[in-house]
This record gives structure tokens, C-alpha cells and sequence, in this order.
């Protein structure tokens, strides 16, 4: 069983087998093909799975929007049990592209996304100081102990 499930009461997954309301609530689903909440933590916590949903880029499609969780009628909290999955899965590099980017664009500037020429200009334009340089080596040690890190480096 997946370590990340300590605080859930798996009888209560037995409401979950037939119900789907999470599923039939969820905007993403109506929307991208093979994207189901409930299947997706029946099979990371009940049917043995786990390698294959943390591995999967299908995870990422949840907004966190928490419309699974405000509709489960068994009290059941998908939304927390999917951003495990996620936070299971970045701490294992599976990330989708954009968040790789932003994140290696963090560890290397401090910023999610790269000042320009144009930015320092403006902002001399506007009697603003340049925007300054970030401590990137402490960011990098934060990433790092948030399980993530920066691409191109070693765990």
C-alpha cells in the first residue's frame, strides 16, 4: 500500500467503489478522455497501482478546483488524496514540462520567469531600481527540501 494513504480510512473507499460522483462533478473529466478521480485513487490505493498512477501524466490534469471533494456524498477527501498523488509524483520528477521549466527557471534566477531587457528598461522608464538578484543557492536548497529538484542535477 502507498505511504501516502496513512490518513485515510480505506472502509471508507468500500462507498466509493460504485458511486463516481467525484468523477461525474469533475470539469476536467467532462473534458480530457481517461481522466477519472475516483479510478484514479481506487487503483493508486486499493488495487495495487500506485508505480503506474504516480508515473502517469494524467494526474496533472486536476485544476484543484475541489469540486470532487465538495460533492462526495461519503465524506471522502479526493482533493487531498489526488494532491498527494501529485506531491508523490514531483518529489519522484514526474512533472509536466511547464512546471519543469518554472521550476529549473526558479532555481537558476529566483524567478518564475526571466526578467528581460525590456523588463529593466521600463522599470527605468518608471524611476524603478533594477529588479535585484536573488539568493539562487538558498532557493536551490529550499527546492531541495521540498523533494524537487532543479533539472539537470542529482538527487
Amino acid at each position: 500500500m502507498p505511504e501516502k494513504a496513512d490518513s485515510m480510512d480505506l472502509s471508507a473507499l468500500s462507498s466509493c467503489l460504485q458511486c463516481a460522483i467525484c468523477t461525474g462533478s469533475c470539469p476536467v473529466a467532462r473534458v480530457i478522455d481517461g481522466y477519472n478521480p475516483r479510478e484514479t485513487i481506487l487503483k493508486y490505493l486499493l488495487y495495487g497501482e500506485a508505480e503506474d498512477i504516480v508515473g502517469s501524466d494524467l494526474i496533472w490534469c486536476c485544476t484543484t478546483c475541489r469540486t470532487c471533494e465538495e460533492r462526495c456524498p461519503h465524506g471522502i477527501s479526493v482533493f487531498e488524496l489526488l494532491v498527494r498523488i501529485m506531491n508523490q509524483a514531483a518529489e519522484r520528477g514526474n512533472l509536466p514540462g511547464a512546471v519543469r521549466q518554472a521550476v529549473d527557471c526558479i532555481a537558476e534566477t529566483g524567478r518564475a520567469i526571466r526578467p528581460t531587457s525590456r523588463s529593466q528598461r521600463r522599470r527605468r522608464s518608471f524611476g524603478l531600481d533594477p529588479i535585484p538578484e536573488c539568493n539562487t543557492a538558498e532557493i536551490r536548497e529550499l527546492l531541495r527540501a521540498c523533494g524537487v529538484e532543479p533539472f539537470g542535477e542529482a538527487k
